[in-house]
């Protein structure tokens, strides 16, 4: 047995108080007299007697009141034999608040039912003077410690949002917080419905030094059909040109979905229709086309009409559209006709210039640099190289055989790429081609043959130098590189280590030159994404502006964030996590340059596989840190209770206490009466 208000054991000097009073009776006797008083001596002997027994009864009746009083004001409770009770305790409770926590059963809404157990346990723990509030959002002002009042605020005021908190990260945002309270004892409380894929089963086998309480939900079994990613299948768009979107979409019931309708819309207008089939628990790719009416910024979103839960129905993208691409030649004395016929297509918008006659105001227009067998870049002409690059541009270094290496020294240093070393003349072969790297997408289809690969007669060797954006394209048989990329900022350099001439090579009349020069124009592995996913990017990283005005989020006129951001290596970064709450297409702005930003809900939360009271048990059975709760209401409450107080037996005290008044009542009525002394 413990005592939780033990300084109330000083009452007990106050059972001198009765003891004082029956020891020194302040009773006035009256004497009588009488002739003959020898019987009376003897009933007087006897009447003293039982006086004395009386007194004493009742004295021990109000000793045993008092202290039973006393007792009871004292808290006294018994606690099992491994339990352990301190006086000072930190309880954290995490209420699980993302989207999965919008689904019913029979009690109601889950987040509703999920904020009354945190209440219980709120008020199961009222002594405690410290307490940690966790939701998924992990809101700053909560990143502390909350008194009782402040901790009942949070819970009123938590409602769904879409971010998602996995169990690991939600114990260490538990561990940060409570670390300045090692000394205290602490309990973490979980509530939620235990979504395997923030729940994931390994993490369930961490030790801890506390004790951690699961309070499962379950809602009824649903249906959901969800659309998960989309991509569109080129990186370039031209106006009237023919776009693919690719989608994926899961079935995360037990019934077949035949015939769903899939609708695209571009810039608020249906572009396309599709319908699909998905089997049960499966997933399925798909495709939808249309083509590009519009030049400049487009805004989409692909739909489907599933009516459980709404938040993946809609998957929203954005991407640019330009009336052709544009690629810009630089040459020293004369242009190359090959590389004119290379893109001669309508979809390329191709002009030349040689290098005294050059714009460079023309460059931020320009998807693709060649740098045509130039003798000696000027200063100028690689600064501005650089800007182009880090921005997003493709550059094409195709040096002459004869060069001023200093200034491609400055070159390779600016534009980050391996400096030439020197000129060989050598008949060699190239051996290897990286069929993994971008430039070859969609080039290579599954076949064994064996063709022959382009002959290289004078190259450049280069310095055995390490760059690690440096990727391989074509190596010679000689192990030396033929054409490598680079990546600098949002773009990409291209290094051919040999002229562009039939003395050289025969890579101009190779199969490969056109799908090779083709794809430097048209792709970008560092190209801006067509949309975003709440919750896993902290930030989303643009071309550099040369505005230093502010940047601000708003979408619709309703939503207005003000996100930091930071200019790094020429880019710009911007911290969008936990900031960025509702899906949708955002305008990014900083009252000069503006742009679109798409983003999506996580798609964790489609999957409806759950943990049940089941499997928590079995989980609960390997770990020793784990308790788990199934009661509602006043039943939770006075169950947390009896768990961290230990079975409390005050209200026993009391019903005694009052037993002993009546007692003590009934004893001085019935002694009190007169009675008849019979001679």
């Amino acid at each position: 047995m413990k005592l939780l208000e033990p300084y109330f054991l000083f009452a007990f000097l106050a059972l001198a108080i009765p003891i004082i009073i029956h020891l020194f009776s302040l009773q006035r006797h009256k004497t009588i007299y009488f002739s003959n008083v020898s019987v009376l001596k003897d009933l007087e002997q006897k009447k003293n007697f039982i006086k004395s027994i009386k007194k004493i009864i009742l004295l021990l009746t109000r000793l045993f009141l008092l202290s039973v009083i006393i007792l009871a004001f004292s808290e006294p409770y018994f606690i099992e034999k491994n339990s352990t009770i301190t006086e000072k305790k930190i309880v954290g409770i995490y209420l699980d608040n993302s989207f999965s926590m919008n689904r019913d059963n029979e009690k109601g809404i889950l987040i509703e039912q999920a904020k009354n157990k945190a209440r219980n346990i709120l008020n199961a723990h009222e002594d405690s003077e410290a307490f940690i509030f966790i939701s998924n959002e992990l809101d700053g002002k909560h990143q502390r410690i909350l008194d009782y009042n402040e901790c009942s605020r949070a819970i009123d005021q938590t409602s769904v949002k879409a971010n998602v908190l996995n169990l690991k990260t939600l114990i260490n945002r538990w561990n940060s917080l409570k670390q300045n309270h090692r000394n205290y004892k602490s309990d973490l409380y979980l509530i939620s419905d235990f979504q395997k894929a923030s729940f994931p089963e390994k993490e369930f086998n961490t030790e801890s030094t506390y004790s951690i309480h699961l309070l499962p939900l379950n809602s009824y079994p649903q249906t959901n059909i969800s659309i998960d990613t989309c991509y569109l299948e080129s990186p370039n768009h031209n106006l009237g040109g023919q776009e693919w979107l690719y989608f994926k979409a899961s079935n995360h019931g037990n019934k077949d979905v035949q015939n769903l309708s899939v609708k695209l819309f571009v810039n608020g207008k249906q572009k396309a229709l599709s319908s699909i089939s998905i089997p049960s628990n499966s997933e399925i790719f798909s495709k939808i086309g249309y083509k590009n009416s519009k030049i400049g910024n487009n805004t989409a979103y692909l739909e489907i009409n599933d009516g459980t839960l709404a938040f993946d129905n809609l998957i929203y993208f954005n991407y640019n559209v330009v009336e052709s691409i544009n690629v810009f030649s630089i040459y020293e004395n004369q242009g190359n006709n090959s590389l004119k016929k290379v893109f001669q297509d309508e979809i390329f918008d191709f002009s030349s210039s040689d290098i005294n006659n050059l714009n460079l105001s023309k460059f931020s227009k320009q998807n693709l640099i060649i740098l045509n067998e130039l003798n000696s870049p000027s200063s100028g002409l690689i600064d501005a190289l650089k800007t182009f690059t880090k921005n997003g541009g493709n550059t094409l270094i195709i040096p002459g055989d004869v060069i001023d290496l200093p200034s491609y020294d400055l070159l390779s240093e600016s534009l980050n790429f391996t400096k030439l070393k020197k000129l060989k003349r050598k008949q060699v072969q190239v051996s290897e081609i990286n069929k993994n790297h971008f430039i070859f997408d969609d080039v290579f289809e599954k076949q064994n043959k064996p063709f022959e690969l382009p002959n290289v007669a004078l190259y450049y060797e280069l310095q055995d130098t390490y760059f690690e954006s440096e990727l391989p394209i074509m190596t010679l048989n000689s192990k030396e590189a033929f054409i490598n990329s680079y990546s600098l900022g949002f773009g990409t350099c291209y290094l051919m280590c040999a002229p562009l001439n039939e003395k050289s090579s025969n890579l101009e009349k190779h199969t490969l030159f056109l799908p090779l020069l083709y794809n430097m124009a048209l792709r970008n592995p560092k190209s801006e994404n067509i949309y975003y996913t709440l919750g896993q990017e902290r930030f989303i990283k643009i071309k550099n502006y040369a505005s230093s005005n502010a940047w601000k989020l708003s979408k619709e006129g309703y939503i207005d964030l003000q996100p930091e951001f930071r200019r790094i290596n020429e880019q710009i970064h911007i911290k969008v996590s936990h900031l960025v709450q509702e899906d949708g297409l955002y305008s990014l702005s900083n009252q000069i340059d503006q742009k679109t930003i798409s983003f999506n809900y996580d798609r964790k939360e489609s999957n409806g596989k759950f943990w049940t009271k089941e499997d928590l048990y079995a989980l609960g059975e390997t770990n020793k840190d784990f308790k788990i709760w199934e009661e509602n209401g006043l039943d939770l409450e006075r169950s947390l209770s009896k768990d961290q107080k230990g079975t409390p037996f005050w209200h026993m005290l009391i019903i005694s206490s009052l037993i002993l008044m009546i007692l003590e009542s009934l004893l001085i009525k019935n002694w009190s009466k007169k009675q008849k002394i019979t001679l």
